[in-house]
């Protein structure tokens, strides 16, 4: 097909100045038990992440990275000094792909690796033998030795020695073998000994309500901060807040002993901030950072001129008319189409998007290719094998080009390619007694079925270029899905965000030559059946005052959630008995614009509120 000749066109044109690099993103997971992960585990090691590096597969499809693992203990397998570990994503010269959150490591990360044998052959290291996770980012159990504490996105365990070591000799029946004279105890006493005089406390923050990835900026108030730049740690999204995700020090925009200001980073999530001062002595807010949406950033320090040359700095990324129609042209794996129940579902997910945000994306003729890669196709796929790891339900890729703009100080980052490719196995992972399958259905999920449109909607999120958040009562863009939940309506926030990107996107041209996405303009919208049933709810008075009230004509109402313009849940309601008609005290709310959500027999309908 010819349908990406017009931007490949401009790519020629603009070769000397634009990076096509790709950022995978992101994945949708459910719990895999310990026991499964030890007993699938080829190697158990504790140990500590000398350094990295990143390189093209054998047949430049993809960017894995390849971590040096220094040993200091064997659970299992065979005895090594030193381990290489291979993690998806990475910076190859002026391509990058990141995948999240798949395992991403850091330089002097220490904890427990369960690995197991790969099968990734990376260019020009052919003769490495190396591992992957088991379970993607589950497989690493990450400690923090000065509050001994250990964690993986699922679970979080105190006393590594008292507890973890013994749960994992439990399970491998065998003592481990020691490799390296590291003590988890010494350690815990050097960082006593490092604490500065004055830590940081007194933490306080404005706003208590933030976006991430949007160039928000938190004012961060309290005390021994020091003078000296240190460290930000949000509540990391794509680990379910189990871990602190840290800004860039880009985004760290000022720093005094009493005060910070600092841009929320995108896999920020809702939880308690930590601040950490240049000795390492760090404190944690005692209040809660409500963050409603986030949106993808691409991470790059390719800028050649002004203050952040060569620095890490976080982009916000676009849509553009990529198929030359105004936007990005899908096309179903002909396995994938030819499943009918599996395609209804998606295309309801899809639809869901295109009608609430605008995005311009249409579903073109099949195609025959299998695979995730950089191949111009915008493919919908399931995995063939064990190609996503266990406890994976689904990915979507996000490609991008960028070009340098503002004199090579910054870059316009775009996007490029989207693909999507979903667990052909739910019960791949085996975590339960019970049988999981797929519900592809407008049923409600039974206990043992992971709801399909839910999941897709999720990993259209990401194609939208939304990240995770934490919220896993009400959010479809929360890293994880439970058996039986599901989530197939978008909420206020969600709507906030995609017209957010959909803004930028539709703005104006990028790259100088490359054009905007359009809005979708095919048919959209309610049935004639829905479109009277949203005609029959009403809100009254409005604008109102303190007090107002929401008719049903047909339906009776079930649920009400109220947010203001920034995405925060001021009022959930949840009505038991059934009426088609209930008054709603805002006395609590100050004056402005609110978004309600109205639920009534399984239809979601959303209306705007002023209150004056």
């Amino acid at each position: 097909m010819i349908r990406k000749l017009p931007l490949k066109i401009v790519f020629l044109f603009l070769g000397f100045l634009i990076n096509v690099p790709t950022m995978v993103a992101q994945v949708l997971m459910k719990e895999v038990s310990f026991e499964q992960q030890i007993e699938n585990s080829t190697l158990l090691i504790e140990g500590r992440v000398l350094s990295k590096e990143s390189f093209w597969d054998s047949e430049r499809k993809n960017i894995y990275t390849l971590n040096r693992i220094e040993v200091y203990k064997v659970f299992k397998g065979e005895l090594k000094k030193t381990v290489d570990v291979i993690t998806h994503g990475g910076v190859v010269g002026l391509r990058a792909e990141v995948v999240s959150p798949s395992l991403s490591l850091n330089t002097n990360d220490i904890g427990v690796f369960v690995l197991h044998n790969n099968d990734v052959n990376l260019e020009s290291k052919t003769n490495i033998k190396a591992y992957k996770p088991y379970s993607s980012s589950q497989g690493f159990y990450k400690y923090n030795i000065e509050q001994d504490v250990v964690r993986n996105p699922f679970n979080k365990t105190k006393g590594i020695t008292s507890s973890f070591y013994d749960k994992i000799i439990a399970l491998t029946k065998a003592d481990y073998i020691n490799v390296d004279d590291f003590d988890v105890k010494e350690k815990q006493r050097e960082f006593l000994q490092k604490k500065s005089f004055r830590p940081p406390s007194s933490i306080t923050f404005t706003p208590t309500s933030i976006t991430a990835g949007t160039k928000s900026v938190l004012t961060i108030n309290g005390s021994g901060f020091g003078a000296t730049k240190g460290s930000v740690g949000f509540s990391d999204a794509d680990e379910g807040g189990s871990e602190f995700y840290e800004a860039l020090d880009t985004q760290i925009l000022t720093w005094s002993d009493t005060q910070i200001t600092v841009e929320v980073p995108s896999k920020a999530g809702t939880g308690i901030i930590r601040v950490t001062d240049s000795s390492n002595s760090s404190a944690d807010s005692n209040d809660i950072l409500t963050v409603s949406y986030s949106e993808i950033n691409i991470i790059s320090n390719q800028a050649t001129q002004g203050p952040n040359a060569g620095l890490d700095v976080a982009y916000q990324t676009r849509h553009v008319n990529d198929d030359g129609a105004g936007g990005y042209t899908w096309q179903m794996f002909t396995g994938f189409d030819s499943n009918t129940l599996a395609k209804a579902a998606f295309l309801r997910a899809f639809e869901t998007w295109r009608c609430e945000s605008g995005v311009n994306w249409v579903i073109g003729e099949t195609t025959n290719t299998n695979i995730i890669a950089e191949d111009n196709i915008n493919v919908i796929r399931f995995d063939v094998g064990d190609e996503l790891p266990d406890g994976v339900l689904g990915r979507c890729t996000s490609r991008f080009g960028g070009c340098f703009a503002n004199g090579n100080t910054s870059i316009d980052w775009f996007v490029n390619e989207l693909d999507i490719v979903f667990n052909d196995d739910p019960d791949s992972s085996q975590s339960t007694d019970v049988m999981e399958t797929w519900n592809y259905g407008t049923g409600a999920s039974s206990g043992s079925e992971y709801d399909f449109e839910s999941v897709a909607l999720h990993e259209l999120g990401h194609g939208h270029q939304l990240a995770h958040v934490i919220d896993s009562n009400s959010d479809v863009m929360h890293f994880t899905l439970f058996n039986g939940q599901d989530q197939r309506t978008l909420g206020a926030n969600n709507i906030l965000a995609a017209a957010d990107v959909h803004s930028r996107s539709t703005s104006g041209p990028v790259c100088v030559v490359i054009l905007p996405m359009t809005d979708y303009a095919g048919t959209c919208g309610l049935s004639v059946d829905d479109n009277t049933i949203e005609e029959g709810i009403s809100i009254f008075p409005n604008p109102a005052k303190k007090e107002f009230f929401i008719k049903s004509a047909y339906l009776n109402l079930d649920k009400i959630e109220i947010y203001d313009v920034s995405g925060r849940l001021v009022s959930d309601i949840s009505i038991s008995e059934a009426v088609r008609m209930k008054a709603i005290n805002m006395h609590h709310a100050s004056k402005g614009v609110y978004f309600v959500n109205i639920h009534s027999e399984g239809r979601f309908i959303t209306k705007k509120l002023i209150l004056d």
